[in-house]
């Protein structure tokens, strides 16, 4: 039978068997003086085995298991009293006892020997020894054996029935149903109930995952009133009428148990607090948790002094408990942390998803974190009941200055166990959502942590990349950075085969369409048109002059001229549109078209030029846009003949010369693989959205990780990794983008 007692309550429950032993003793016609000093007393082995049993066995020495080194103090206990006696033969079964003595002395012996060999024979022998000295070396067995033998041999033949029931009673009492123990451990309960603790008693603490987490076990069954939610306050019992204080954090049931999760509370000192279970002031005692019976208790505001109230509220966990969702665990490092959820996530208010951001303290200094990932995990709870729960993995984002919109970063870690709490910042407003868009280029997920271009210039000069599959929001993101860049005076120079920017559902809907300049006039197309294929371009010998390339040239120096001297902000040319010719270089007896790629790579040398011509600027003046950029500058491997390789690296060498001139790109992609690998490299802000192909994905990695690469494959719409000198961005971060309905104009805009 398993009783709970304290160490006091055992001696205390040893010492009135004692005496209940001694007064059997007395009734069955021994003195003790004759017990001490007649050594010829044979029947006297009955009290020494019943004492043995008794105080250094079940309730001193051995309360819980037996060791080698106790099996061996009670069988040489045991052969010095066989030795001892004057009359070995009237002792019943002597050489059994004395012969299992010797058996277990020495297996006790042969298990310590045996402990640290590492041969497996002789390891698993020690085990199975051990298994045995520890069940028939304790004293509850090995003293009953002798005690039984005694009280048969000096009672039950001699006819002393009588006697030898009182014998027999008192044995089966200790040894079956330990009548003094549950009747103290009754005891004790019924005095806890006049104490005037805390609260209801709930149940009792079995375990604990940290120092700062244990489970407590409920008896459904005895138990079902009690309501006990997320966020209620109990007190777990360390020492006598004192309580460590904690939350409630989750619960657990099975069959007819319910298994509460208490995560302990800390003061500003970071010192457990503890509540003293009587008066329910503050304690200050710091005993262990298992010290006494580990009962817990349910403690309501009502119950509770306002210092220990007010210690309560002040405390991190308490007074973020609607954001609280788990613990960080091992396996944590400096950049990224593992943590546990411990509440139930269909329960949670705020849905845990890749992105969501979560905030714990380094230093006392509040930290973001981003979730990247997850894994399933399982536990035991009893027998071969299991539970499973998730293992999250963030990575550190540092720190957010409210004022300078940015993140700094952080250069620890939080302690293991440490808190982990959501950083949703509520319901967050339209208005202020409206006020992001207009601002910013996103916000954190699920927060009102705005992510601003911090240096448009930088976007500009040291480039930008928007990189996604088809339909997932890249087009409306290089709308709203293209508004943004044009705020700035910007000249912005788009090449959009697509047709979409000029139109009422691209950047139409954007900038004020009064701002944008469409297109080469309608009559110079024509004129690009009428000789691109005439004869008289066609110049024998000379074919790097043939065709109406010359032509095409001087018609865009005129366009961009007038746009650079106008007020327009945004200049958009579709390059399949431009009829353009050169000669063959090889063959000088036909003419053919300029690819896209090539025209492409005549409209950015000519921009480049002009910015070259208004001199060296540390300021961004000039950007080009590449939509669709693999089919603008393509791969090597992607191009349709040799012309467009060319012209790529022509391209290349416009950007990558034009920084200094105040000429960047924006480059726009469905298909990374497919561009030009020497421009994309020069991209230092990089917007990832959704990718599937493992060319992208790698490419990607050498810039945001493979923690976030690995996220690529399943990010929500309008959402993107974003790394880079124009965000201030050291480290990547997913970022909710701007809803495109925050970011267009207004019909009176328009």
């Amino acid at each position: 039978m398993k009783i709970n007692l304290s160490q006091t309550q055992r001696i205390f429950v040893a010492i009135i068997y004692l005496f209940i032993l001694a007064a059997i003793f007395n009734f069955i016609g021994g003195n003790f003086r004759q017990l001490i000093s007649d050594t010829n007393f044979d029947s006297s082995i009955l009290f020494y085995a019943g004492a043995l049993m008794i105080i250094f066995g079940v309730y001193i020495v051995e309360p819980y298991f037996t060791k080698p080194s106790d099996a061996i103090a009670n069988s040489v206990a045991i052969l010095i009293a066989l030795l001892g006696l004057t009359n070995k033969e009237s002792l019943f079964a002597y050489n059994f006892i004395f012969y299992y003595s010797i058996a277990i002395l020495s297996l006790s012996i042969l298990t310590i020997l045996l402990k640290d060999v590492r041969n497996r024979f002789l390891h698993k022998t020690s085990r199975v020894m051990y298994w045995f000295v520890e069940n028939f070396g304790k004293s509850q067995v090995i003293f009953s054996i002798i005690y039984l033998s005694a009280a048969y041999s000096y009672f039950a033949i001699e006819g002393r029935m009588i006697s030898f029931i009182a014998i027999i009673a008192f044995w089966t009492c200790l040894t079956f149903f330990d009548v003094v123990g549950v009747i103290i451990e009754k005891i004790a309960k019924l005095i806890s109930y006049f104490q005037n603790k805390a609260g209801e008693e709930l149940g009792q603490a079995i375990g604990c995952d940290n120092p700062l987490l244990y489970k407590v076990e409920i008896d459904y069954s005895k138990h079902k009133q009690q309501n006990i939610k997320y966020g209620d306050i109990v007190a777990i019992e360390t020492s006598l009428n004192v309580g460590s204080i904690g939350m409630v954090i989750n619960s657990k049931y099975l069959l007819n148990k319910k298994w509460l999760v208490i995560y302990l509370l800390k003061d500003e000192k970071d010192e457990i607090l503890k509540i003293n279970l009587k008066n329910r002031k503050l304690a200050t005692d710091g005993k262990s948790i298992f010290t006494k019976d580990n009962c817990a208790y349910f403690i309501g505001e009502e119950d509770i002094h306002k210092e220990v109230k007010g210690k309560i509220d002040s405390n991190q966990l308490y007074k973020n408990r609607a954001q609280f969702i788990g613990y960080v665990t091992s396996g944590s490092n400096i950049n990224t942390i593992n943590f546990i959820i411990l509440r139930d996530i269909e329960k949670i208010e705020h849905q845990i998803s890749e992105g969501i951001i979560l905030k714990t303290r380094i230093y006392n200094e509040e930290t973001l974190y981003q979730v990247i990932n997850g894994n399933t995990k399982e536990e035991h709870l009893e027998n071969f009941d299991s539970h499973g729960y998730i293992i999250g993995i963030a990575r550190k984002l540092g720190r957010y200055k409210k004022i300078d919109k940015e993140l700094d970063s952080s250069k620890w870690m939080p302690s293991i166990y440490a808190p982990l709490f959501f950083a949703f910042t509520g319901d967050i407003k339209e208005e202020r959502i409206k006020e992001i868009a207009n601002s910013s280029i996103g916000r954190l997920p699920g927060t009102d942590l705005e992510i601003p271009i911090k240096d448009p210039d930088a976007i500009v000069t040291h480039n930008t990349a928007i990189l996604g599959i088809l339909g997932i929001g890249k087009s409306c993101l290089a709308y709203d950075l293209i508004k943004k860049i044009a705020e700035k005076n910007i000249k912005i120079i788009c090449l959009d085969i697509t047709n979409e920017y000029n139109s009422e559902k691209g950047l139409w809907s954007y900038i004020n369409k009064d701002d944008i300049s469409f297109e080469i006039m309608n009559l110079k197309i024509e004129e690009l048109k009428k000789f691109k294929n005439d004869p008289t371009k066609l110049i024998e010998g000379n074919p790097q002059a043939s065709g109406n390339i010359n032509d095409y040239i001087n018609v865009l120096d005129e366009d961009l001229k007038s746009f650079f001297d106008s007020d327009d902000k945004i200049k958009i040319y579709n390059p399949d549109w431009h009829p353009v010719s050169k000669g063959q270089a090889y063959k000088n007896t036909s003419l053919e078209d300029l690819t896209v790629a090539e025209k492409t790579r005549v409209i950015s040398e000519r921009v480049f030029l002009h910015a070259m011509n208004t001199g060296q600027s540390n300021e961004a003046k000039y950007l080009l846009v590449f939509e669709e950029a693999h089919s603008l500058v393509p791969e090597w491997t992607s191009v349709a003949n040799e012309g467009d390789k060319s012209a790529t690296n022509g391209t290349a060498k416009v950007i990558l010369q034009g920084r200094k001139y105040g000429l960047g790109s924006l480059v726009i992609t469905q298909r990374t693989a497919n561009v030009s690998k020497s421009i994309l490299n020069q991209c230092n802000t990089i917007f990832a959205l959704r990718i599937f192909d493992d060319t992208g994905k790698n490419f990607l990695e050498n810039y945001i990780g493979g923690d976030y690469a690995n996220t690529l494959p399943t990010l929500e719409e309008r959402h993107a990794i974003a790394i880079g000198k124009g965000l201030k961005l050291k480290q990547p971060v997913i970022v909710q983008l701007n809803d495109k309905d925050y970011v267009q104009l207004e019909e009176k805009e328009k």
